[in-house]
């Protein structure tokens, strides 16, 4: 399940596409259900890429735009 949100103004990346999808990996902590990234972003050479993770959500979508600050 995947939904697509739009940064809010007043953060660096305003305007751009969050996709949001639940994940449920096969561990017993349930903090990393959903991650969140940014529609346009494309992996490092390293294959990484800016993610956001949480229990729910509106948190995964949250801890991708707290990164976005940092």
């Amino acid at each position: 399940m995947s939904n697509v949100h739009i940064a809010p103004e007043g953060t660096s990346r305003a305007g751009e596409r969050i996709v949001a999808h639940h994940e449920y990996p096969p561990i017993p902590i349930r903090d990393f259900d959903w991650q969140a990234y940014f529609d346009n972003d494309e992996p490092d050479d390293d294959g990484h890429m800016l993610t956001g993770n949480g229990p729910t959500e509106q948190e995964a979508i949250d801890d991708l735009l707290m990164k976005t600050e940092d």
